[in-house]
């Protein structure tokens, strides 16, 4: 039989998974299963960081995220038998899935175990993010000049963290956000239309007739919000819902 490169197989044997299982999922032994090829030379540490590399990434399905292997701990090599052999992945239940993690390698040829190798070892996901350009003020409308994308190991951060501009453009900061930080659902919302002390129509209608009248808002409001205002003829206080930016239909 025709000798492989080492490197080669290790290239391609990410796609020879046989099952691939969700990141919040499984509450039995994870493993998963390679086939490869190779001489019989020591596995190195290179060769496992591509093993657990090829392992997390198709986990995550997800092209946008790339997984990094660092601080490999406990493994001290292994030499393997020239020929065809699988290598399955376990992490024990209460393993993470990000961040320190341990593991056991088996190596099989003809679904027999010929080596096992327990290791830990630090798994980092790595994805674009949105972060502010420079110190935002609470309330500040975010523009496109305040923020930009960068790569960043997102395991340790909120889970809401923005990884698209369009999340983001148009909408305010709920607090202050430093310059890199990065930018996450729970801070930012969609502006008010309506500030309070703004001047609006209020609207009053049925199908049988239709007033307005000059009011003023006394809370802030986004469309379809129920606010608080005062009728300016009347100076009493009503609550209404806003329509626009100008036009309020008053409770009836």
């Amino acid at each position: 039989m025709k000798k492989v490169p080492l490197l080669g197989w290790l290239l391609v044997f990410g796609f020879l998974f046989w099952s691939p299982f969700p990141l919040d999922g499984a509450s039995k032994q994870d493993k998963s299963q390679m086939e490869m090829v190779r001489e019989g030379q020591p596995l190195e540490h290179k060769d496992v960081i591509r093993i657990l590399e090829t392992y997390f990434q198709k986990i995550i399905q997800d092209k946008r995220k790339r997984i990094g292997i660092k601080e490999i701990r406990g493994y001290e090599g292994i030499m393997l038998p020239p020929g065809p052999f699988s290598c399955e992945v376990l992490l024990s239940e209460q393993a993470h899935r990000v961040g320190n993690i341990a593991a056991t390698l088996l190596f099989l040829m003809n679904g027999r175990e010929v080596r096992k190798a327990r290791l830990s070892a630090r798994v980092e996901i790595y994805a674009d993010i949105i972060v502010a350009k420079h110190y935002l003020r609470r309330h500040h409308e975010i523009q496109e000049g305040d923020i930009q994308q960068v790569n960043k190991n997102i395991s340790l951060l909120p889970q809401d963290v923005i990884t698209e501009f369009k999340d983001v453009l148009g909408k305010r900061t709920l607090i202050s956000v430093n310059s890199e930080e990065p930018l996450r659902v729970g801070i930012v919302e969609v502006p008010p239309i309506i500030k309070k002390g703004d001047r609006v129509i209020l609207l009053v209608e049925n199908p049988l007739f239709k007033i307005t009248a000059l009011g003023e808002a006394k809370e802030e409001g986004r469309r379809g919000d129920r606010v608080k205002l005062v009728n300016l003829s009347s100076k009493k206080e009503v609550y209404g819902r806003v329509l626009d930016g100008n036009t309020i239909q008053i409770d009836f």
